[in-house]
């Protein structure tokens, strides 16, 4: 018997429904709270200074707030008209609604982007296990909590994580791809891009260009007679990864550099100068060091309000079962990259886009002194998700390993629908709220 293989329309399908599942959950509720968040108090503030064309210091670059504003333009009218009402921010009168729901858009996009690149890293594969990557990495990212959080408030973290997986995203496609220098140029922007919402996004660029020059990475698969031939030339990769993404990121400063008037340099030792200082002085409740995030223990309350027998929270909580499911996959995929060295295997090339990626978006964390925060996990959930749904996918390939990917799964679904609370920010009993405190560093 023949196994039919399922239409292109039907797999556009199960991604479009991803989407529109992950889009759904960042728009429920969005309005709520009717009050400005966590560090909206800053980026909102921040924004609206750039409609006003009078900029402000912040210790970021400026693309992340660029957006925010633009998401202000774009939405006031729609909440005018649709008559949501506004909060104050900086004696300004603006609907949450218009400052987050940019952020909400971007952030659906994040699994489908996963998805993308789960797909693409896996040429040579049956299409039955690059579709199950595929789906998996993206459903699996829709269930996680930490980047749910993030898209639902006016905070940066969200575009520099979205930029950056596009980059990636369109480098990895380049290579299957007859018009490669397109993505290739997609790809510099991208990263570019990514790093001038927050620094820390280099990361994104640094794994890639890891990954890409780490041996055994051919330019183009050898099943696609199309793509270009043979290795890419130093020359191209260092302006395709190197001139391309700096090109973007200086550009990109030049509306803030003609507002306020700053010197490019000046700035840059501004913005440098912050980062020496911040958290210095004072420890923050809840500083979490880099070596405690893949263990979840010290996530950041964004929000909490008790009223008469309720009690509301945001949470930053990735959803904790995909979390250590995803960390313990990450250090199974290390231990099997260990044993092909000694065996002299060759890693499957998505294994070590995993392992590349996490540890860059993680190790550098090492060397900062200053307090740092469980929001700048999100790097590090991304791939330790990547990395679970490559091993879940070849279980369910396996009719006798398919039952391990089925209960996982489901615990995972289990776990994202008991916190969901914690992350849309709906009212509990105190005692429900309690419950969901497993480690005393939740609270």
């Amino acid at each position: 018997m023949i196994r039919q293989v399922p239409s292109p329309g039907i797999r556009r399908a199960g991604i479009l429904g991803l989407g529109a599942v992950a889009l759904s959950l960042r728009l429920a509720g969005l309005g709520q709270p009717q009050a400005i968040v966590f560090d909206e108090t800053y980026y909102v503030p921040f924004a609206l200074d750039y409609l006003n064309g009078t900029p402000g210091f912040d210790a970021h670059p400026p693309l992340g707030k660029y957006l925010i504003a633009a998401g202000i333009w774009l939405g006031q009218w729609a909440t005018a008209w649709l008559g949501w009402p506004p909060v104050a921010v900086a004696g300004a009168w603006v609907s949450p609604l218009a400052f987050r729901w940019l952020n909400a858009v971007v952030g659906a996009t994040i699994p489908l982007l996963l998805a993308a690149l789960a797909y693409d890293l896996s040429p040579g594969y049956p299409p039955q296990r690059r579709r199950s990557f595929a789906l998996l990495a993206g459903g699996l990212m829709a269930m996680e909590g930490l980047t749910l959080v993030e898209s639902r408030l006016a905070l940066i973290n969200i575009y520099g994580l979205g930029l950056g997986l596009l980059g990636q995203w369109a480098w990895v496609r380049a290579r299957r791809s007859p018009w490669a220098w397109r993505w290739r140029w997609l790809a510099g922007m991208a990263l570019g891009a990514a790093i001038n919402v927050k620094w820390n996004w280099a990361g994104l660029w640094l794994g890639l260009l890891l990954w890409e020059l780490s041996p055994g990475q051919p330019s183009t698969p050898k099943a696609q007679p199309s793509a270009p031939a043979g290795p890419l030339a130093w020359g191209r990769r260092l302006a395709y990864l190197g001139g391309i993404p700096l090109a973007t990121y200086l550009i990109l400063w030049l509306p803030h550099l003609a507002l306020t008037g700053e010197s490019l340099l000046g700035v840059h030792r501004q913005i440098w100068s912050a980062h020496q200082t911040i958290g210095q002085t004072a420890s923050h409740a809840y500083c979490s060091p880099w070596y405690s995030w893949p263990l979840l223990v010290r996530p950041v309350a964004y929000f909490f309000e008790r009223t008469e027998g309720t009690a509301t929270t945001i949470h930053a909580l990735g959803n904790p079962v995909l979390w250590w499911l995803g960390t313990a996959a990450t250090l199974a995929l290390g231990l099997g990259w260990l044993s092909r060295r000694v065996t002299g295997e060759q890693t499957p090339a998505a294994v070590s886009f995993v392992l590349i990626n996490y540890l860059s978006n993680w190790l550098p964390w090492a060397l900062v002194g200053r307090c740092t925060f469980f929001y700048h996990a999100l790097g590090i959930a991304t791939f330790s998700v990547l990395g679970l749904a490559w091993l879940m996918a070849q279980w369910w390939q396996q009719p006798r390993d398919r039952p391990l990917a089925l209960v996982l799964l489901g615990a995972i679904a289990l776990s994202f629908w008991f916190w969901l609370p914690l992350y849309l920010g709906l009212p509990l009993a105190p005692e429900s709220l309690q419950q969901r405190w497993l480690l005393p560093g939740w609270i």
